[in-house]
């Protein structure tokens, strides 16, 4: 009979202990979710906010006979365009400018990458589109070439 009794004990200890394993597996599982969500949102609020200071500042330089895009630079902002933005938004990620209608004077593609997250901004005629991407670098590997003389 003891035996009997330290069987179900430990069939039962095992059952508890999967059951918490189970729970805290779930309940990180949607944290982590939740999380990216989260950080995903803050960063498409952000890339708008940077959108709306780009408007502004193409406003500002229309004025000046300029434009904001200039398709020769890497990022595809004109020079003093950033300052401009950042007057108007705090930018907590990098940006450039994929595409501008010079006809319109009108802002037609963006990218914008805060961290870990990529947003794309595009415009067909009334059609907006954003995109956010979540990168995640899987490794970094180094190595360097050694060369026998």
């Amino acid at each position: 009979m003891g035996l009997d009794r330290s069987r179900i004990t430990i069939a039962g200890v095992l059952k508890i202990l999967l059951i918490v394993a189970l729970i805290l597996f779930v309940g990180i599982t949607i944290f982590i979710v939740n999380k990216i969500r989260i950080d995903a949102d803050s960063a498409l609020r952000n890339a708008k906010n940077v959108r709306m200071s780009l408007r502004s500042a193409d406003i500002e330089m229309y004025a000046a006979g300029k434009s904001i895009y200039n398709p020769s630079k890497k990022n595809g902002l004109e020079d003093g365009v950033k300052t401009k933005v950042e007057q108007y938004a705090e930018t907590k990620g990098s940006y450039s400018i994929t595409s501008y209608d010079t006809k319109a004077h009108e802002l037609t593609g963006m990218t914008y990458r805060q961290g870990s997250y990529v947003v794309y901004f595009s415009k067909d005629g009334e059609n907006i589109t954003w995109d956010v991407n979540f990168i995640l670098n899987v490794y970094h590997f180094d190595e360097s070439d050694v060369i026998a003389e």
